[in-house]
């Protein structure tokens, strides 16, 4: 007796380490829509299903699986039960993302463009960055015959997505097609007129106002003008000014490559006029990534003392941007020698993550920033021979419909000048963007409680700039 009951124990035992082994072995649903993915590649629709299907046994509730069993009965050409699956998870949660895309693509292809065309333009109303909803907006336009609002769709997209192959393909096709005499591709143009006020607890003042136009004259080449002029003064002192125009031109080799060059000229307030130019390579090796390095020379105008020394720098640059829907890493370096004999050394680096939606989120990130200069002269700039400044960032931004979007972000941290001790910094940023037609209206403001290029340690910045587009 004592012995059945021993193999009974022993049988359970065995049976139960089986189940909790197979349990722990058993793939998580996001495993469970690769295997998915991949027997529908292979195209083994019988296997995909009963992936699918097994994980539902085990996951009923999810609902990556219910939108993968969509996408299995979309290859089996079973549109009907497909469109069932995909209305059942968004009568769940409506705000369904992923549910929503691919109901979209499938009424789609079922040519019924407006029940697709609706279910994009409610993507892209609660997130205008929605790369994925505005290339398949784009695709039923063009089916549609609507190649005028597809061409303005391509252009407000690709603002925010510049790096975009599917965007890139789209405008070359309609260019191809205008140039077939189908229809006159519509180019991007610009006009913009900017005006910014800096003041700081050192007591110097600058007043800065800017014109341009951005000139689209092919498919590949983009044209850039800009005047400027910058008045800077003190109390007590007689205000100057300095002018200057540049113009650049852009050309896009390929998808992967463009180049850059620009050139001009800088009246200073005595009359003496120098040269500025520039040379930039871009590359666009993937997807929200570009890569910049080149040569150029600028003026150096950060207060009055500044301006009698008539400053110059020139010198190597490099920059790497990367963007997502929600997150963003940038950096710089800049190597320039100064007119004035001196050698500067800057980087730059910051990294911001959002949390949320389109209408609402908040992020967090950090920003570093070093300079170096071989001498420290008193010629009107901050040129210290080790300067570093590390702070972390928290802000949020948000949207009102189509006509409003913010983002205020706060910095906090510490820097460093010298070998002295750290100091508390930070700086505070409101963004503010109107959009009315063709028209948009940036409005913004900045605190800074750090070290400017002035030297002072104290300062507030507003600026103001109007835009059209045409």
């Amino acid at each position: 007796m004592n012995r059945m009951a021993t193999a009974t124990v022993l049988v359970f035992l065995a049976g139960a380490g089986a189940a909790l082994l197979a349990q722990e072995h058993s793939p998580a649903p996001s495993q469970i829509v690769v295997q998915c993915e991949e027997a529908l590649h292979q195209h083994d629709h019988k296997k995909a299903l009963s992936l699918v299907q097994d994980g539902l046994k085990r996951f009923p509730d999810d609902e990556d699986l219910k939108i993968e069993l969509a996408r299995v009965y979309v290859h089996e050409q079973r549109d009907p039960e497909a469109i069932a699956a995909l209305n059942a998870v968004l009568h769940r949660n409506s705000s369904s993302r992923n549910a929503k895309l691919q109901l979209a693509q499938i009424y789609g292809y079922r040519k019924d463009y407006k029940a697709s065309d609706r279910l994009y333009r409610e993507l892209l109303t609660s997130n205008a960055d929605d790369e994925a909803a505005s290339l398949g907006l784009i695709h039923n336009l063009i089916f549609e015959g609507k190649r005028e609002e597809a061409r303005q769709q391509i252009q407000q997209a690709q603002q925010r997505h510049p790096a975009s192959l599917g965007l890139q393909r789209y405008s070359d096709d309609l260019a191809s097609a205008s140039s077939r005499g189908e229809s006159h591709a519509e180019k991007i143009h610009r006009l913009q007129a900017g005006e910014s006020f800096f003041a700081d607890n050192s007591g110097n003042r600058s007043f800065y106002s800017s014109q341009g136009m951005l000139y689209q004259l092919s498919r590949n080449f983009f044209s850039r003008l800009r005047l400027e002029e910058t008045s800077l003064w003190k109390s007590g002192a007689q205000k100057e000014n300095v002018l200057s125009g540049t113009a650049e031109g852009r050309l896009r080799l390929n998808k992967f490559i463009s180049l850059r060059s620009g050139g001009g000229a800088v009246r200073f307030d005595d009359s003496r006029s120098r040269a500025l130019y520039s040379g930039d390579l871009d590359l666009y090796p993937w997807k929200n990534l570009l890569l910049s390095g080149g040569y150029s020379r600028f003026p150096i105008l950060p207060s009055l003392d500044s301006v009698q020394f008539d400053l110059l720098a020139e010198g190597w640059n490099s920059r790497l941007d990367y963007r997502t829907r929600n997150s963003s890493l940038t950096g710089a370096l800049y190597l320039n020698h100064y007119s004035d004999g001196n050698h500067a050394e800057r980087e730059y680096a910051e990294a911001l993550r959002w949390i949320g939606g389109n209408a609402f989120a908040v992020g967090t990130g950090y920003a570093f920033r070093h300079l170096h200069f071989s001498q420290q002269l008193n010629h009107g700039y901050f040129s210290p021979s080790q300067y570093r400044s590390h702070l972390v960032a928290a802000g949020f931004r948000f949207r009102i419909g189509k006509i409003y979007r913010g983002e205020y972000v706060g910095y906090g941290g510490v820097e460093l000048e010298g070998i002295g001790n750290w100091n508390p910094a930070g700086e505070v940023i409101l963004q503010n963007e109107f959009f009315f037609g063709k028209w948009e209206l940036d409005a913004n403001y900045s605190r800074f409680q750090l070290i400017q290029s002035t030297g002072a340690f104290q300062a507030n910045a507003g600026s103001v700039k109007l835009g059209y587009r045409f």
